[in-house]
């Protein structure tokens, strides 16, 4: 090889991360070789055709980890940070084929009766406890004290874990994201999944994971295990990049000034989608045979292959702005691409559109604390992230009333007061902050 491999991982949070990958580009092509872990290597496709045609070649192409010949031949170390993310799983993320359909069927069909209704009060509910925490004080983190702790809060509800699970279960993911003790994160999680499957068993519930455990398809409890895992996993990190990106699209435009419509917010999170996509370099897709590329070079069989897609959504959009520009354009990979598109796309953007307009008509004056050029992002082999996401406010405190039932009530919730005599389902509580949200928002804030 004529250059050295590119390194994904950095030490220090880095104020640009596209500017990253452009001089990527420049020195090797759009498609790179890179270094994912010292002596771990692959290749990373950012070019936005390229990446469609791959990922549409089942015959070239799969999913499939166990195709990972490094890891395959004992090369990748038993304590890698990248095995959580990229070992072989037995769910819908990592197999192929008939394999593949099955899992994805189980899990589409599982989120299926999750309607709009649900999930907005849901979403709502935990979004006005979370913003209870922080609005008496004029002052928050939007992305560690609202948008990563949101999209687990719901997952928690839609899933059936009780208090104590989901606190066990968020602390695990958060080791995991941050590379912390990860065997041990690993193993807490699907320690806490189990028990919550050994729960569902003896008492089947209205949940996610009743539905996966009596899927047609007979799943297995470790196969059930395995669809929980990826769709909390890889849904939380890129639902709360989703907010915060939404969040900071917000806080630019001027024209912005109190709740943003609903039209509005679509608009917004389209545009976020195009520009800023939530999926960084994940997943991973692996060449049967060797791939020879355009200039010279060889992908090896076997060799991991990450999907850029944010790189490959910045860079067609730069590329093609004229014929882009504020068009209702949907053409973005921000979601996948192929068989393996997210099966939950919709349940995401309606969580990340509820989160932010709950946010704004509870926080109406909210501005930035930090400009652009100031903020600072986390880059890791697999995903990137702002550091944090400081906001101000008027303080206000927390209203004193019900959450209002979300019947007939489209997603993003209404500006109708929420204020209801609607019973509210068992174990919902109040208004008022329940102790999970108590303990992401002291977990969020490091204490």
């Amino acid at each position: 090889m004529g250059c050295p491999r590119a390194r994904l991982h950095h030490d220090e949070p880095h104020p640009d991360p596209y500017a990253v990958y452009a001089r990527m580009r420049a020195d090797h092509g759009p498609v790179i070789p890179v270094e994912l872990e010292p002596g771990v290597h692959g290749w990373m496709v950012t070019d936005y055709t390229t990446l469609i045609t791959w990922c549409r070649d089942t015959i070239a192409f799969g999913h499939d980890a166990r195709l990972w010949k490094d890891f395959r031949e004992g090369r990748v170390p038993p304590d890698s940070a990248l095995l959580p993310m990229m070992a072989p799983r037995t769910n819908a993320l990592f197999t192929d084929g008939a394999e593949h359909t099955r899992y994805r069927k189980a899990i589409t069909d599982a989120f299926h009766p999750v309607g709009v209704e649900q999930l907005t009060r849901i979403t709502e509910q935990h979004a006005n406890g979370l913003i209870d925490t922080f609005c008496e004080k004029g002052a928050a983190d939007a992305l560690n004290e609202y948008a990563r702790a949101l999209p687990l809060l719901v997952m928690n509800d839609l899933f059936g874990f009780d208090e104590e699970q989901g606190n066990r279960f968020v602390s695990a993911m958060r080791d995991l994201w941050s590379g912390v003790d990860v065997e041990k994160a690993d193993a807490e999680s699907e320690r806490v999944l189990s028990e919550v499957l050994s729960a569902k068993h003896r008492q089947p519930a209205d949940d996610v994971t009743t539905r996966l455990i009596q899927h047609r398809s007979a799943l297995s409890d470790e196969e059930v295990i395995m669809q929980l895992l990826l769709a909390v996993g890889t849904a939380n990190e890129p639902v709360a990049h989703l907010i915060g990106t939404g969040v900071r699209a917000l806080l630019e435009d001027p024209s912005v000034n109190g709740v943003p419509t609903r039209a509005y917010l679509s608009e917004v999170i389209d545009q976020v989608l195009w520009r800023d996509p939530p999926i960084t370099n994940y997943p991973v897709i692996y060449p049967r045979v060797d791939v020879s590329l355009e200039g010279g070079g060889v992908i090896e069989a076997g060799s991991p292959v990450l999907l850029a897609f944010a790189a490959a959504n910045r860079f067609y959009l730069e590329e093609n702005a004229e014929q882009l520009l504020d068009t209702a354009n949907r053409a973005h990979v921000a979601w996948g691409v192929g068989d393996h598109r997210c099966p939950v796309r919709d349940e995401a953007t309606t969580i990340a559109a509820i989160a932010l307009r709950t946010l704004f008509s509870r926080l109406p004056d909210l501005r930035g604390a930090v400009p652009n050029d100031r903020m600072r992002w986390r880059l890791t082999t697999l995903f990137w992230v702002p550091v944090d996401l400081p906001v101000y406010f008027t303080p206000t405190p927390p209203p004193n009333r019900p959450l209002a039932a979300a019947e007939g009530t489209p997603c993003p919730p209404s500006d109708s007061s929420r204020e209801t005599s609607t019973p509210k389902r068992p174990g919902s509580g109040n208004r008022g902050r329940s102790s999970l949200s108590s303990f992401l928002a002291r977990w969020t804030r490091g204490s």
